[in-house]
């Protein structure tokens, strides 16, 4: 009789043993690929954006988008550049962030036909804004502006020189269209911190593995470290005020152990 050959029970258990240890090697790497793509993909967008800012500059001698056309109130920069991006629905979305998520510490609640929703670090945000009874979602993004940079204008004397403006970020990932930070602004306690008046805590989110995508006044984009935040010019028009030593730098003094828990980890800058 011919002997039938057959995988025995320990040879099977070896194949699969095997195989599930490549996938266990090839899955984290598999992963890192996937956010650095995203990342990518988030630079791109920033970059488009970049050519929309220089576009709306040069139209309107040099100065950036401030307003709300109507009145609202409102810093809503989407809606200045709207005629300057070819598909501004999509191009102020970071895809870390891509669904609107009302959080139960929204310090933004509904007043009126206004409503604004922050997100968090993998949430996008919304805008509302409609004088009717039924309020609209105008604009749904994941990049939030420096709102220092609204009222300038690129020709002032006191801009910084164009070697400087790479250190000026101008829109960033955050987890609301706009904020107010300062260099000595505390950072958030724990991920997805907004409580408190420091508005670095809108920018300071662990989007992009220890850092986030930022737009410069260059028009140049890429990854900044979190720590690096403190690092900018956030204000141009009055840089020295802006640029003296931070106390969370190296420069400033900080120790590893000042940083909250979270951030211990991240790179110092």
């Amino acid at each position: 009789m011919r002997e039938r050959k057959a995988f025995t029970l320990i040879e099977l258990l070896v194949v699969i043993s095997v195989i599930v240890l490549l996938m266990a090697l090839l899955l984290p790497a598999l992963q890192k690929a996937r956010r650095q793509s995203k990342a990518a993909f988030c630079q791109m967008n920033l970059h488009r954006w970049g050519i929309a800012f220089s576009t709306y500059t040069n139209d309107y001698n040099g100065r950036l988008p401030d307003h709300f056309p109507h009145g609202a109130g409102d810093f809503v920069w989407p809606y200045a550049l709207r005629n300057y991006s070819s598909d501004s629905n999509d191009g102020f979305l970071c895809p870390e962030a891509i669904s609107p998520w009302i959080r139960p510490d929204n310090p933004f609640p509904v007043s009126g036909s206004t409503q604004r929703i922050l997100g968090s670090t993998a949430a996008a945000w919304e805008y509302r804004f409609e004088p009717s009874k039924t309020p609209k979602v105008h604009f749904v993004g994941s990049y939030g502006i420096n709102r220092f940079i609204g009222s300038s204008r690129m020709g002032d004397n006191r801009y910084p020189r164009r070697a400087f403006r790479n250190t000026v970020p101008v829109l960033l990932d955050c987890v609301f269209m706009d904020a107010n930070p300062f260099p000595t602004d505390d950072p958030p306690e724990f991920e997805d911190d907004i409580s408190g008046s420091s508005d670095m805590k809108y920018f300071c989110i662990n989007r992009h593995d220890g850092g986030i995508n930022t737009l410069f006044l260059d028009w140049s984009a890429r990854k900044v470290g979190l720590k690096e935040l403190w690092t900018f010019r956030w204000d141009p028009v009055f840089p020295a005020q802006m640029i003296s030593h931070s106390p969370w730098t190296i420069a400033g003094g900080v120790q590893p152990q000042d940083w909250p828990r979270w951030m211990r980890g991240f790179k110092d800058y």
